[in-house]
């Protein structure tokens, strides 16, 4: 017995040291220095509550904060500037208690009077925020005391906490407008930095000392002293940089398979990737001729061969897009295989469009957005496939200023680009193809795919919610509101000496906080 004990006390001991051992393996996070990233795409909105290009909210994501985030590695919904929440059995009250040592930049506490204010801000039509109609149901915002908020819904809401994660309704101070002025090019946010510089080239942050959250060891956040964006519109020039050590990070715009590839080879650089939440799609204006007729929609959704996209696009590294991202594996997305409209069959579109009175096909401009290299190329491999079935497509060419503007109006005929991602299906399809959808600009509308949606979002049993997307995921595959092209996986590349960054489905670089420069 005595043996056994003595054993036992050195099995305990030699673990000790193994994990000692291990732990001293670790190094400690250096603090100081400036995170260089390289992005392709300019930035010219940083306005939480208006701005809706990727450039934007990768500076956002640094200096806006919201009631709720979801965990870059998990994507499960955790605790942000609120540490706790309830929910009224009738599903209709969501009371929040905020965090107490949380401040904006100017120094000023967080409080409920300022979620409330953020919540009226995104609702007022004067402020034409893309994010209204995620907010629609909302009745009433009531400040229970400085650290406490009740939201008071419409009607039961089942994605309403996952819709409080994203920077795009991140908390800003009363009177926010009247604090910055152009909120589109000055910022006053509670995240880890604070913006410094704003111009058409590059954007700096600088470390915002009074930042709340520690990393897991005890570490006040940010590591680093400032993050500095630096826009490098032509994809090798960003590589190239890359490579020479001029920028410390690249991330997902003009790093695919075979940049990723090709940069793993190289000393002193390492390549991360990530299945991506994001997807590439063709946009449908749908009061346009030709696209006002059901039959010309169909035609196109036939004359598309994904497989072969993906394979000249992503060299394979991707999905054929259904409308629910693989990722989201809890909602049960469909499979491509298993939707109509998904099989490539051009001469069944060349029927469908004499059908429709086309008989010798039919023409129609495209409009790729022009920050994001594999769309550019995307629209390249479209216009090959539309044309046997009876598609003349004309590749418009644009600046991104033009393409945004154009975006906004619906001033296109069909338009080929990335759309972010989301876990709830409500979040990822209602502002898109809703009747009433805030991003709604394909015009789409359909009674029986709103009335699925709003099913949804109002149902709070989880089985019931995934037989209604069921459903709607083969309605969207029949209705057409616009084509789901691809999901693809997600690329970074860094300096060896980055270390701590976690690379999300999300493409969030609130991991930028948690990321340290070895020296």
């Amino acid at each position: 017995m005595r043996r056994i004990r003595v054993l036992a006390l050195c099995c305990a001991v030699l673990l000790i040291l193994s994990l000692s051992a291990v732990q001293a393996q670790v190094p400690p996070p250096q603090r100081g220095g400036t995170i260089r990233v390289g992005i392709t795409q300019e930035i010219i909105n940083l306005d939480p509550h208006v701005a809706t290009a990727f450039s934007s909210f990768q500076v956002m994501d640094l200096v806006y904060e919201s009631l709720l985030r979801l965990n870059a590695k998990t994507l499960e919904v955790e605790p942000n500037l609120a540490t706790s929440w309830s929910v009224s059995a009738d599903g209709l009250e969501y009371t929040f208690t905020l965090r107490r040592d949380a401040t904006f930049h100017d120094g000023t506490t967080v409080d409920a009077s300022d979620v409330k204010y953020t919540i009226d801000r995104i609702l007022d039509p004067a402020t034409r925020s893309p994010q209204a109609s995620f907010l629609e149901p909302v009745r009433e915002i009531t400040v229970i005391n400085p650290f406490s908020v009740r939201i008071a819904l419409k009607r039961p809401f089942a994605p309403f906490l996952s819709l409080l994660t994203r920077p795009s309704r991140g908390i800003v101070p009363v009177n926010f407008e009247d604090k910055v002025g152009d909120a589109r090019v000055r910022t006053l946010g509670s995240g880890p930095y604070r913006l410094a510089e704003f111009g058409p080239g590059s954007v700096r942050l600088t470390r915002y000392e009074r930042y709340w959250r520690r990393d897991a060891q005890g570490n006040r956040l940010p590591h680093a002293d400032a993050v500095i964006y630096r826009v490098i519109p032509d994809p090798a020039t960003l590589r190239a940089a890359v490579r020479a050590g001029e920028v410390d990070l690249i991330i997902g715009f003009g790093v695919d398979i075979n940049a990723a590839r090709t940069l793993d080879a190289v000393p002193g650089l390492k390549v991360m990737s990530v299945a991506d939440l994001a997807y590439s799609l063709l946009g449908i204006q749908h009061e346009r001729p030709p696209f006002n007729d059901a039959r010309v929609k169909q035609a196109l959704a036939l004359a598309i061969d994904r497989a072969q996209l993906i394979q000249v696009v992503y060299s394979g590294r991707a999905t054929a897009a259904g409308p629910l991202p693989p990722t989201a594996a809890e909602w049960r997305p469909v499979a491509a295989s298993g939707l109509p409209n998904y099989r490539r069959d051009a001469i069944r579109a060349r029927q469908l469009l004499a059908q429709a009175g086309h008989p010798n096909g039919v023409a129609i401009k495209m409009l790729p957005i022009p920050t994001v290299p594999e769309v550019v190329q995307i629209a390249q491999v479209l216009k090959e496939q539309l044309a046997p079935a009876g598609f003349n497509v004309e590749i418009e060419q644009v600046d991104f200023a033009t393409f945004l503007s154009r975006w906004r109006g619906s001033q296109f005929d069909t338009f080929v680009s990335l759309n972010s991602g989301e876990i709830d299906p409500d979040v990822h399809l209602y502002r898109h193809i809703h009747s009433t959808g805030s991003t709604n600009v394909f015009k789409f509308k359909d009674s029986s795919v709103d009335q699925l949606l709003d099913q949804g979002r109002g149902t709070p049993d989880i089985a019931r919610r995934q037989q209604i997307y069921g459903q709607l995921q083969r309605q969207i595959a029949e209705k057409v509101p616009f084509l789901f092209l691809a999901y693809a996986d997600l690329f970074a590349v860094a300096r060896a000496n980055v270390n701590g960054f976690t690379l999300s489905s999300t493409r969030s670089m609130w991991p930028l906080a948690e990321t340290w420069l070895a020296r």
